[in-house]
């Protein structure tokens, strides 16, 4: 049998309970205030809305009440904020409240006999179970709605929807209840919350004036802290924090212990008087949970107290270190993390009482914040000198197009950024790795000379697959690792791929002779600075092959000159057209690489930036960054698909391709640009066509050109139609079928003598000075590669592209049609498979 409870102990739960009760009515009264305001305003705009909406018979009684209803939210908004009310009339004041709100609901659901009007009740049941705290007042008040709510159906009648309104009133019933018991618990659990804290402040105030040794010692703590808050270098930090405890509190030796970056040794990194001295000198290091005392607390991160080091079986005793009777380890810990252990030890058995461990586990916790600030302004440092090296050597591979130089460059400025033994430059070439430019490999050696066969399952066929850096911390774990004749055992490999436009172009091989892995940061940085070596790479790669092209050219030229002379007009052009080319293209590729190639780094770098991360305005403005620079390595690979096509090397890769799934991907790249400029792009009689081997990506690539096209010819507000057809395998230039796609807009138009011209390299029509700068925007403005590329494409598929058009006319706009041609099965693709095998240098 239960004893019955002490009269003292139900007087102080019955003080408890209308403490609570007291708290819970004061946090509805400071609440109501803002509640009646916005009531107010709500009810204001029911009266507008009634005014204007209701039919003048329900209007004229609802829209009265609701602006008496506004008019007393208002008012009593305003003496909430003048007078202070009593908190045991919150709750009937809100009720109160809640009860006029609900009657304007339901004479608005009886007025209008319309079901769909409950809505609104639901919505007030749900709303009170956030308001209110007190079950009485919220069970009142929701069974007034529910009583008013099965009247107002009674008087109004049958009707199939009130079942479907009746369980939303259960269910409006159920969550509000929900809701009002979370949040009364909820509060209740802050004011319980808040009460204990004010009981433990006082007991922490009661505490900390006990006795003159706390204060001193809190005095002497915070004298610690003081002087070591300004200290930004780590090993200066950590030895001053060892001295001056030593010397403030008296203790016979202080020693400081950090985790290194796995996280299994506690290391010594500070340490009072000869032995700590000589235990750094030693690198005295403890395994985490196996070794002394340290390594018990920086495994279960609690403070360990030792009165007796005889008695406990963990104690390791350091290399000659005075006798020692006493120990107290505490954790370091700052930001959720642990950064090491704090080692006090004293000569005297049982020196920590309780006040010395709490005043000493406050001071660990500011020595550990001054640790934290210490290691994250060190690395902000070294990020800052690696930044700038990352800029100076960007800076230097961006400013020249020899391959020589830009290969050279590359090796020697990366090991100012990430150290490395040697390292390799190697490009992929004809189903081989060539090795192209090299660093730090002995005299004798020559792998320049090495080619290496690609194969499935190697290094580089990951890095090509992932593209991502692969890091080896031992490559003597690998068994499948291939060593090179002549040089030394590699221990520690970084594969970086270098990606051009989303394609693996090669990798960066970097070798470390002994056994020290790299790090995150070093992998992170190499791979930024890949990402410009790549680009600096490929550009000096197009402005060779683009040289080399010119000088065939001009010997071509040279030929044709010598031979006739009734070819000297032709030459006369073709020199013209050259010049225009050769001008632009270095334009391209030395004017828009050089920069493109130092943008890219960065803007990568700041997207990824954590810090920037936290700040949701520079979003918009990086990406903004990035989306031109991605715009100009549109047009400068623009450039190099025009000079593959010229020089006639664009090699095209069959499969199966269904037109209408291409057609609809490109439909949905154009979504956005057509809801701007209210365009309409329709897909007819595709769905009918046979499918075709052609390359999936070029036909792409001259689709999008044709509906680019289209698109900026077109004024706001006009149609696009893609249509198709078959074509009988009995036409003479494609025995074996085809397919006809058309094109066609209700733009400008085309001039008659401009019709072939448009399909030209650089052609433009109207003043290039007037035009605008957007892709898509109307009259939009561009190289003049567009058709070009598309009619190189349509034609390296065996096809044929022309346009049609009335006319050019901006103010009737006869619109324009562009007709494509092409076989079931492509003519003159070109593939190449070869044999695969990986680099390991």
């Amino acid at each position: 049998m239960e004893e019955p409870a002490h009269p003292n102990a139900r007087a102080k739960a019955s003080r408890m309970a209308s403490s609570l009760q007291e708290a819970l009515n004061a946090d509805l009264r400071d609440s109501l205030a803002t509640l009646t305001l916005i009531f107010g305003v709500l009810y204001t705009l029911f009266t507008i809305s009634h005014a204007l909406v209701l039919p003048r018979p329900i209007a004229g009684v609802m829209t009265p009440l609701a602006a008496l209803t506004a008019f007393l939210n208002f008012g009593l908004a305003w003496a909430l904020r003048r007078w202070q009310l009593p908190p045991h009339w919150a709750h009937p004041l809100a009720t109160a409240d809640a009860l006029l709100a609900l009657f304007n609901t339901l004479l608005h659901l009886y007025l209008t006999a319309d079901p769909r009007q409950t809505t609104n009740v639901t919505l007030l049941i749900i709303g009170v179970g956030f308001i209110v705290f007190s079950t009485a007042w919220w069970g009142l008040i929701v069974s007034v709605a529910i009583l008013g709510w099965l009247f107002a159906a009674w008087r109004i009648g049958p009707n199939p929807n009130w079942q479907h309104f009746g369980f939303a009133m259960v269910s409006a019933v159920t969550v509000s209840l929900l809701v009002h018991i979370v949040r009364r618990r909820t509060y209740i659990r802050l004011e319980e919350l808040r009460g204990q804290d004010q009981i433990q402040r006082a007991q922490l105030e009661r505490s900390l004036h006990t006795t003159e040794k706390i204060q001193r010692a809190l005095e002497t703590s915070m004298a610690v802290a003081q002087h070591i808050t300004a200290i930004l270098d780590l090993e200066t930090l950590l030895d001053q924090v060892s001295q001056r405890i030593q010397e403030n509190f008296g203790y016979t030796y202080v020693g400081i212990f950090l985790l290194d970056e796995s996280g299994k040794f506690a290391v010594m990194r500070a340490g009072t008087g000869e032995t700590g001295r000589k235990m750094r000198e030693m690198g005295c290091r403890l395994a985490v949970g196996h070794e002394g005392i340290v390594g018990w607390v920086a495994a279960q991160r609690q403070i360990a107290n030792v009165g007796d080091v005889t008695t406990d079986p963990r104690y390791v005793p350091l290399l000659d270190s005075p006798p020692i009777a006493s120990v107290l380890a505490l954790p370091l810990e700052a930001a959720g993390g642990l950064l090491g252990v704090l080692d006090i030890e004293s000569d005297v058995p049982e020196a920590f009482t309780t006040e010395d461990i709490q005043v000493l586990q406050a001071l660990a916790a500011q020595v550990a914040v001054a640790i934290q600030n210490a290691v994250n302004y060190q690395q902000e440092q070294a990020r800052r000198l690696l930044t700038e090296r990352l800029y100076t050597v960007g800076m230097a591979i961006s400013r020249t197009l020899n391959l020589s130089e830009t290969l050279d460059l590359i090796l020697t400025g990366l090991v100012d950024i990430v150290d490395y033994d040697r390292g390799a430059v190697m490009l992929e070439s004809g189903g081989e790795l060539l090795v192209v430019a090299l660093r730090g490999f002995p005299p004798g050696t020559q792998p320049l000379e090495v080619r290496v066969h690609l194969k499935e399952n190697d290094v580089y066929h990951d890095l090509r697959r992932t593209q991502r850096p692969l890091l080896i911390p031992d490559v003597q774990q690998r068994p499948d690792w291939q060593y090179v004749k002549n040089l030394p055992p590699a221990r520690s490999w970084l594969g970086i791929p270098l990606i051009y436009q989303g394609e693996v172009i090669g990798m960066l091989s970097l070798t470390r002779e002994r056994p020290e892995p790299y790090a995150e940061s070093e992998v992170a940085f190499a791979e930024t600075f890949a990402s410009q070596a790549a680009l600096a790479i490929q550009n000096a790669l197009l402005y060779e092959n683009l040289a080399s092209v010119n000088r065939e050219l001009e010997k071509t030229v040279q030929q044709l000159s010598e031979r006739t002379h009734e070819l000297q007009t032709a030459y006369s052009q073709l020199e013209r057209l050259d010049r225009t080319k050769s001008d632009f293209i270095s334009v391209a590729s030395h004017e828009l690489r050089t920069p493109i190639t130092v943008m890219s780094g960065y803007s990568q770098m700041l997207l990824d930036d954590p810090e920037l991360k936290k700040h949701a305005k520079y979003a918009p403005i990086i990406s903004g960054i990035i989306a031109g620079i991605v715009r100009m390595e549109n047009i400068v690979g623009s450039i190099l698909d025009m000079a593959k096509i010229d020089s006639r090397v664009m090699q095209l890769h069959p499969e199966p391709l269904k037109l209408e799934m291409l057609f609809q991907t490109l439909q949905a790249n154009f979504k956005q640009v057509c809801q701007q400029r209210r365009l309409t792009i329709t897909l007819e009689n595709l769905e009918t066509l046979p499918i075709i081997v052609a390359d999936t990506e070029a036909l792409r690539k001259a689709f999008n050109h044709l509906l680019v096209n289209a698109i900026k010819y077109t004024p706001d507000g006009g149609r696009i139609t893609v249509s198709g057809q078959p074509v009988s395998a009995d036409d003479e230039e494609f025995p074996e079928g085809g397919v006809e796609i058309i094109v066609s807009d209700t733009g400008i138009g085309i001039d008659p003598d401009a019709q072939q011209l448009i399909f030209t390299k650089f052609y433009q029509t109207g003043k290039v000075s007037v035009h605008s700068s957007g892709t898509t925007t109307f009259k939009g403005g561009g190289p003049g590669l567009g058709l070009a590329i598309a009619r190189g494409i349509v034609e390296a598929h065996g096809g044929k592209i022309w346009a049609e058009s009335p006319g050019y006319d901006e103010a009737t706009c006869p619109g324009s049609k562009f007709h494509v041609l092409l076989p079931l099965t492509a003519r003159h693709l070109l593939a190449a498979e070869s044999a695969k095998e990986s680099p390991m240098i």
